[in-house]
């Protein structure tokens, strides 16, 4: 069994505690040493009786344990990413027992798929992308690094979607629509057309109401 860290022990860190342990009940592969937060983060001493620590070193380095990143927010999980990436740790692929993969499906590090969801064929998820529970992906479909695909989302075929973006509970985007990078679709949604990047979109048919700053 290889160990591994949650990093983040709130609502999400919980759920991927469970995929973990779902994941183990068909074969025993990951040994769960506990949950990791930023500094600074007020958090309990134990999650599921699992010590939580603001001190990733705190597992040890020999051998240096994988890390699954369980936070939300495509901005934070970046970050969390880039500075746990240049320490050397590995971001394993998790996908949950009952969720459905088709063929030709290809998953990069630190890709979680929660229980219930469902991806067809010929579809690509790049880093760190979360499929939350029951939600759908179609075929020939790009979901860039880092975006949240919230539960029973619905993302129908040839639809790309750039970097860090967020789409909210039981959103739909049709065929062929692009996302910007770094956008936000609201809860329940329907993209009928192109968002651009660092927009927020509501409503059916979903309309961009707010423009957000650039970081960069």
């Amino acid at each position: 069994m290889r160990n591994i860290v949650i990093y983040g022990c709130g609502g999400f860190g919980r759920e991927v505690l469970q995929v973990i342990h779902a994941i183990n009940a068909e074969a025993a592969t990951w040994n769960v040493l506990g949950f990791a937060v930023d500094p600074g983060i007020e958090h309990p001493e134990t999650v599921h009786g699992l010590p939580v620590t603001s001190e990733l070193s705190t597992f040890g380095d020999d051998p240096l344990p994988d890390v699954v990143i369980a936070i939300g927010s495509p901005a934070a999980r970046k970050g969390i990413a880039t500075r746990l990436g240049a320490r050397g740790h590995a971001f394993p692929v998790l996908v949950h027992p009952r969720a459905w993969l088709g063929e030709n499906v290809r998953l990069s590090d630190g890709v979680i798929i929660c229980a219930g969801a469902c991806l067809t064929t010929d579809i690509e998820l790049s880093d760190h992308v979360h499929i939350n529970l029951s939600a759908t992906v179609g075929h020939d479909v790009e979901i860039g690094s880092f975006s949240t695909i919230s539960p029973g989302a619905n993302i129908s075929g040839n639809v790309r979607l750039a970097e860090e973006v967020e789409i909210g509970t039981g959103a739909s985007i049709i065929q062929r629509i692009p996302v910007g990078r770094a956008a936000v679709i609201g809860a329940g949604a329907a993209v009928v057309r192109e968002i651009p990047e660092n927009s927020v979109a509501v409503g059916v048919p979903a309309k961009v109401i707010q423009t957000k700053s650039d970081p960069a």
